[in-house]
């Protein structure tokens, strides 16, 4: 609708003027009235209307006084002029003010309809004309920052370029943005983006542009720390987040000159390419975080035998919840270190995911039925942008299969072992691993099981490993058979074990049943 401005000093033809027209069916929308030129005028720096009509006579502020100081603002307003009968040549002279059209009072409603009918069209050219120029300047504005932010060989020269956007001579940095959940081909939020963002946005501060899948601002000042960066994007996330858009961003650090832009516009790039690996709610800067795996204490003894997603599992099997998350992080940062590629470290989290709650099922079966009403978080997983939320959503699950297995009461540490003893007898059960499950020094919970149970750990493993051989002896299977199956990889060193708290081999008990 195309707004209007009626200007009269008498109130029953302010009104009359109101409801005279059906304004709407022609496309107009009377937005106000003024009783003089100098309400007029501060009525039109607030609703800015397209067409005003206005009294040539007035007290104050006359109607050719109110359209000269509209002129002298370069306002883009169309005016057409009321006068009587008796200031039909005087209102002659409003010509030279680019009024147009004037209208003798009474007014005739026909002859308004048609200067109505004659401006709609005026005006609508008009904003056809503008638009294209508007789109134009923006279209060779980001060919410029092209050549200068993406230079070619066959490119102009980045100081030409430099000297049209008006850079030279300044030191600017390039910060990018990439749109998270855009419908390709149908979505316009990131033009509404940039429309917003360039209307706050000051000229001399730096320009906006468009090169995808980026948007970008090429800053004339470079950001001097964490400070302005927070800042910035707390600017660009209150615009955006109005459109339901997530994003990311990045800045390139500071460049010289704009003749050396393109460094600080790869590096922003580099930086969005990782941006998996980033923190959530910055601009990123300088380095991603380091997802690399902790140097190991000088005092402590590598473990090659250390697995951590046998902890993992020995974690959620005996309710040491507060193991979880530091142990999914280890396994995060493992994968990190085999491979830096977010569908690489995705994929092996999920197998983790699948292959802990398949060793948790044969131990437990009626676990099944909550995690046939409990799936795992594959979709969450695979849908997230950044490697901090897929950590934490795999350790929350943990978490939950964790306290569901051990809802009816955890008990204490030793009886929590021991139980885990009897489930998982054929795994390669070590008391240092436990120890770091429950966060106790290894020696100091060797001690207390001793205490408790009235032997060492390993004693009561391998107790509880032989007794589960006579039971498959018994069944029939192979001397080789059983020992594989009760955690001996070593055939003979299950027949000194049988041997010792048997007083037999494994084929003489056989044999005696």
């Amino acid at each position: 609708m195309i707004k209007v401005l009626i200007v009269d000093d008498e109130p029953k033809l302010r009104e009359g003027m109101r409801t005279l027209i059906p304004w709407e069916e022609y496309g107009y929308t009377v937005v106000g009235t003024a009783a003089s030129g100098l309400e007029a005028l501060d009525k039109f720096r607030t609703l800015a209307p397209m067409l005003m009509i206005a009294d040539i006579r007035m007290p104050g502020m006359d109607g050719l006084e109110l359209v000269g100081e509209l002129r002298k603002e370069n306002a883009n307003c169309h005016v057409l002029i009321l006068s009587g009968y008796a200031d039909f040549e005087y209102a002659k002279r409003a010509i030279s003010y680019h009024i147009d059209g004037y209208l003798l009072k009474p007014v005739d409603e026909e002859e308004l309809i048609s200067y109505l009918q004659e401006l709609r069209d005026t005006i609508s050219r008009e904003e056809r004309a503008s638009e294209w120029q508007n789109n134009e300047t923006v279209r060779n504005e980001d060919t410029l920052l092209r050549h200068l932010l993406q230079p070619q060989e066959e490119d102009a020269p980045r100081a030409e370029a430099a000297v049209e956007l008006g850079l030279e001579g300044h030191s600017c940095e390039v910060v990018l943005l990439e749109f998270k959940g855009l419908h390709k081909g149908g979505d316009i939020r990131e033009e509404q983006v940039r429309s917003e963002l360039e209307q706050q946005w000051q000229p001399d501060t730096g320009l906006i542009f468009t090169l995808p899948p980026y948007l970008g601002i090429l800053l004339k000042e470079p950001l001097q720390d964490d400070v302005g960066r927070a800042a910035l994007w707390r600017k660009l996330n209150a615009v955006i987040t109005g459109y339901g858009l997530e994003f990311c961003a990045a800045a390139g650090g500071s460049a010289a000159g704009p003749e050396e832009a393109s460094r600080s516009f790869t590096a922003a790039a580099g930086l969005l390419e990782e941006a998996f690996f980033g923190r959530k709610g910055i601009i990123l800067s300088g380095t991603t975080d380091d997802w690399a795996e902790p140097e190991p204490e000088p005092e402590e003894e590598p473990d090659p035998e250390r697995d951590v997603e046998v902890q993992l599992l020995l974690a959620i099997e005996t309710g040491s919840n507060e193991a979880i998350p530091m142990l999914v992080g280890q396994i995060v940062r493992k994968l990190v270190a085999a491979k830096r590629d977010e569908t690489y470290i995705k994929e092996n989290l999920m197998r983790i995911v699948s292959s802990t709650i398949a060793r948790l099922e044969a131990a437990n079966p009626d676990f099944r039925s909550f995690i046939l009403s409990h799936p795992s978080p594959i979709g969450e997983v695979y849908g997230s942008d950044y490697l901090i939320d897929v950590e934490k959503q795999v350790a929350d699950y943990m978490e939950q299969i964790s306290r569901q297995m051990n809802s009816g009461g955890r008990g204490d540490e030793i009886k929590r072992i021991t139980d885990l003893i009897q489930r998982r007898y054929n795994e390669n059960l070590k008391l240092g691993s436990l120890a770091e499950v429950f966060n106790y020094n290894s020696a100091y919970l060797g001690k207390m099981f001793k205490n408790q149970v009235g032997e060492h750990f390993n004693t009561y493993l391998d107790k509880v490993r032989i007794e589960k051989a006579k039971q498959f002896l018994n069944q029939g299977m192979k001397v080789y058979e059983v020992a594989e199956r009760v955690g001996y990889m070593n055939s003979d060193y299950f027949n000194a074990k049988f041997r010792k708290y048997v007083g037999v081999s494994p084929t003489a008990f056989r044999k005696e049943q």
